[in-house]
């Protein structure tokens, strides 16, 4: 990125956004993804995009600005999205949930059928790095060996950030990404290079487990992105709160309508519905079952 020197220190200064240059950011964000930012958050966004004129080359927010709007602007817009879009994951997350998962809702799932008549499907809406659908796949891993006998599963995370979706698909983390992670899981599902990368030791999601997942681009605005799917249980998790009220409900309804009858929908815990959604009932702190 360039920057100039400011004869008062002496020092490189990076270049500064303006209230208005803000602002529009802010606005196209919102009408690509639903992601809401405040537009005051000024040293976030410069942050955050600076890192993206630095890649480009491009000397200030003005020239970012015309570039948005020129030929190229549909797909730095995509860039735009993974620039500012919170990415926060990590193993086993909101453990309530999988001890729900593990305890209640697989059971009554594979009761009905899942996992033996049909794939026991899990989607993770909004997966990031995919700790939230490794931890949910290892759940009926682990269920598989015990009473409930093999179940079938298939596993599908979905994101609008295309750089976080390279990684998930790459299913490797570092040691600091594993918390969370408890050590028999870590010997059973992750295997270990061999040497250090860059310093440090890298851990990578089992062949097994790697060939029953699929990560796609889906934008939670766009329903019709979503991946073609019946759900048996479906993470729309700790995503919400970055959306307005109708996006939130727009979010919510995309999801549930690939939600299988009887199927789960789980928020994040400090999140609620919105307004009442028809067809979705709540079975527990942050789960909606699909009726049906």
């Amino acid at each position: 990125m360039k920057s100039f020197v400011d004869p008062r220190v002496g020092i490189a200064v990076p270049p500064r956004i303006t209230n208005a240059q803000a602002a529009e950011i802010v606005s196209r964000l919102r009408a690509a993804a639903g992601i809401s930012i405040g537009a005051d958050k000024h040293a976030f966004i410069e942050l955050r995009v600076g890192r993206r004129l630095r890649d480009l080359g491009i000397p200030d927010f003005a020239a970012y600005m015309q570039r948005l709007s020129g030929p190229e602007g549909a797909a730095e817009l995509a860039s735009l999205v993974d620039c500012l879009a919170t990415n926060t994951t990590s193993f086993f997350r909101e453990t309530a949930h999988y001890d729900w998962l593990e305890n209640a809702g697989a059971p009554e799932l594979a009761a009905a059928g899942s996992g033996r008549e049909r794939d026991f499907v899990i989607w993770s809406a909004a997966c990031s790095l995919g700790a939230e659908l490794w931890s949910a796949g290892m759940v009926l891993e682990r269920l598989s060996a015990g009473p409930l006998g093999r179940l079938r599963s298939a596993l599908h995370g979905t994101d609008v950030s295309t750089s976080v979706l390279e990684r998930a698909k790459a299913a490797i983390f570092s040691e600091e990404e594993l918390t969370g992670l408890p050590e028999p899981l870590r010997k059973r599902h992750l295997l270990r290079s061999k040497a250090p990368v860059g310093g440090r030791m890298l851990y990578r999601i089992e062949p097994e487990l790697r060939r029953r997942a699929v990560f796609a681009y889906a934008n939670l605005m766009k329903p019709e992105t979503a991946p073609r799917i019946e759900a048996d249980v479906a993470f729309l998790r700790n995503v919400l709160i970055y959306f307005e009220p109708e996006g939130q409900r727009r979010a919510i309804e995309g999801v549930a309508a690939r939600l299988r009858p009887g199927g789960y929908l789980l928020l994040g815990h400090a999140e609620a519905l919105p307004c009442p959604i028809q067809g979705l009932t709540q079975r527990g702190p942050a789960i909606y079952r699909k009726d049906g």
